[in-house]
């Protein structure tokens, strides 16, 4: 029997939101919003620590380098935000792990509704109405509240008992575990991850993440160049 055909994408984002195709959204050139720096700070304090592995802080220390210049933030209408319990539920246990993760989950719920969710198409071995159990949010990138096309920073949420559809990536991607789940990246097969775990995987590799009865809660980065 043959291997189910993975799908072979730039990004996680199948669908890469509305703003940049139509200009739906006011962009300018004002200074970035508190929620968006505090976010940004907090997974960088993350992912830049000494405990992060060399390669995924390799590459998140590049997206992080760039994004010390703002750029232009777009202003759009408060939303409801998908799976908005199953956030909640995953927030709230970020920030009982206190320090810079309380910073993220206090980042997140402040922006949360500010952020265009949008999600993928189901694949290869995703769990049934994955494309209802799921969605992602970019923070900066194309379509994210500051629009910018040289890096991607994003988030990731999924109900519980969900399995995101394996699929090949053409950038190297760092993924950073903000709740207990399991990502398959680099080949390397299934690895458990909790609140600060840290995974890169590489261009032209496959990727996949799922979550048992809790939710998923990740945030990404990711150079588009």
């Amino acid at each position: 029997m043959s291997k189910p055909r993975l799908r072979r994408e730039a990004d996680l984002l199948l669908h890469r939101g509305t703003r940049a195709a139509n200009g739906d959204y006011p962009v300018s050139r004002a200074r970035r919003p508190a929620a968006v720096q505090r976010l940004i700070g907090a997974l960088g304090n993350i992912m830049l620590s000494d405990a992060a592995p060399f390669m995924e802080k390799f590459v998140a220390g590049k997206v992080f380098h760039l994004l010390q210049e703002p750029r232009a933030i777009a202003t759009k209408p408060a939303t409801p935000v998908p799976l908005g319990p199953q956030l909640q539920f995953a927030l709230r246990n970020l920030a009982l792990a206190g320090g810079p993760f309380a910073e993220v989950a206090a980042a997140i719920n402040d922006l949360a509704k500010n952020l265009e969710w949008v999600a993928s198409k189901t694949g290869p071995f995703a769990s049934i109405n994955i494309e209802h159990t799921h969605a992602h949010a970019m923070v900066a990138g194309i379509s994210g509240v500051e629009e910018r096309d040289d890096v991607a920073l994003g988030l990731t949420v999924m109900a519980p008992y969900s399995r995101f559809p394996d699929h090949i990536q053409y950038r190297s991607r760092v993924f950073l575990a903000l709740s207990d789940c399991e990502f398959s990246c680099d080949d390397k097969g299934w690895q458990r991850a909790s609140i600060g775990s840290i995974f890169f995987n590489e261009a032209g590799h496959t990727v996949a993440m799922r979550c048992t009865a809790r939710p998923l809660l990740a945030a990404w980065c990711h150079l588009e160049r």
